[in-house]
C-alpha cells in the first residue's frame, strides 16, 4: 500500500482516534485503581477512631432533619480549631451512604447544614434513611485530637 496516496485528513483523523483510545484506556485503568482504594478506605480521618481520646461528656451533638439537616454541637472544647465529621447510614434500598466534611467553630458552638442525598444542577435526590445515623466527630485544636462517636435517630 502506498501511504503517500492517503489524504492528510485521513492520517490526522487516524492519529486523533488512536490518541483518544489510548487516553480513554488510561483513564479507565486509573479509575479502576482509585475505586479499589476507595473501597479499602474505612474513614475520612487519618488516624483510626479507637486511638483517639474522647471529648468531655459536656460536649453535646444533635442532628435535626431527614433530608436537609443541621448538625449542632454545643460545649465545643476551648482551643478547638476545626471539627471534621463523618455521618453514615443505611438506606431502605439496601446501600450504605455517608456525608463528611468540616465544621467551622464559633466559640463553644458549631453548626453545619448537610444533605442526605446528592444534588446536581439544582436537583436533589434524597436518600431514604433506614435506621439511625452514625456520627463520628474529630475535634482538633491546641490540645491535640479528640473524638466523639454518637448515633442519631432521624
Amino acid at each position: 500500500m502506498n501511504f503517500s496516496s492517503i489524504p492528510k485528513q485521513y492520517v490526522v483523523v487516524g492519529v486523533v482516534i488512536i490518541i483518544l483510545v489510548a487516553g480513554a484506556t488510561s483513564f479507565m485503568v486509573k479509575g479502576t485503581a482509585s475505586s479499589k482504594e476507595k473501597g479499602e478506605k474505612e474513614s475520612v480521618f487519618e488516624e483510626p477512631a479507637p486511638n483517639m481520646p474522647s471529648v468531655d461528656s459536656s460536649v453535646k451533638a444533635s442532628l435535626k432533619g431527614k433530608t436537609e439537616a443541621v448538625i449542632t454541637i454545643k460545649g465545643v472544647p476551648e482551643g478547638t480549631d476545626m471539627i471534621e465529621y463523618e455521618l453514615s447510614y443505611s438506606t431502605k434500598e439496601g446501600s450504605i451512604e455517608g456525608v463528611f466534611g468540616t465544621i467551622e467553630v464559633d466559640g463553644d458552638e458549631a453548626k453545619e447544614e448537610v444533605t442526605f442525598g446528592t444534588c446536581s444542577s439544582g436537583v436533589c435526590r434524597y436518600h431514604n434513611i433506614d435506621g439511625p445515623v452514625s456520627g463520628v466527630f474529630k475535634f482538633s485544636g491546641d490540645y491535640g485530637d479528640q473524638i466523639l462517636e454518637i448515633e442519631f435517630e432521624v
